[in-house]
């Protein structure tokens, strides 16, 4: 009787072991291997257009020293935003843009026309529009560093230019 229950305990334990190799998935050579293409077909195509921000598109057209409303020195960055997605974003909403001088964020400023430079208005899928951020200076000497990057994103990827102000 007590071989019995070897042999079944055995046997039991066999059938187990058998059960959990057969579990285990075999892995489609072809399907990784097109995966894998795909996605660097998706990273090369994504680092040919150095503008492209997930589904958008910026480029950091021109800068201009300008007055803010309390009478400061700022500057105007006048940027092209092209929306890409499928919804209608604002460029506020989409895009986190920021301003550097002298190795420091500027704050951002308010028009001397009290107006936020279009950056609050909606663009439909496909639409671009120019839009003018401003940002009060530290002093009109030194060059302003101009970074804008996704505002959600876990994407490192950004557009940068540097504006000399002499």
């Amino acid at each position: 009787m007590k071989n019995l229950k070897r042999v079944l305990l055995l046997m039991g334990i066999i059938t187990f072991a058998l059960a959990l190799t057969a579990c285990g998935g075999t892995e489609d050579k072809a399907s990784t291997e097109k995966t894998k293409t795909e996605t660097a077909k998706a990273e090369t195509k994504e680092k040919s257009d150095p503008n492209k921000l997930g589904d958008y598109k910026v480029e950091i057209l021109s800068s201009e020293v300008v007055k803010d409303l309390s009478g400061r020195d700022a500057i105007a960055i006048k940027t092209k935003f092209t929306n890409n997605s499928k919804e209608n974003i604002s460029f506020m909403v989409a895009i986190d843009q920021q301003a550097f001088q002298n190795s420091t964020q500027l704050d951002t400023a308010v028009a001397a026309d009290g107006g936020l430079g279009g950056s609050d208005k909606d663009v439909q899928p496909g639409g671009t529009l120019e839009v003018t951020s401003t940002y009060t200076l530290q002093d009109t000497q030194n060059k302003v560093d101009v970074e804008a990057k996704e505002l959600i994103s876990f994407s490192k990827n950004s557009v940068k230019k540097s504006f000399e102000l002499k």
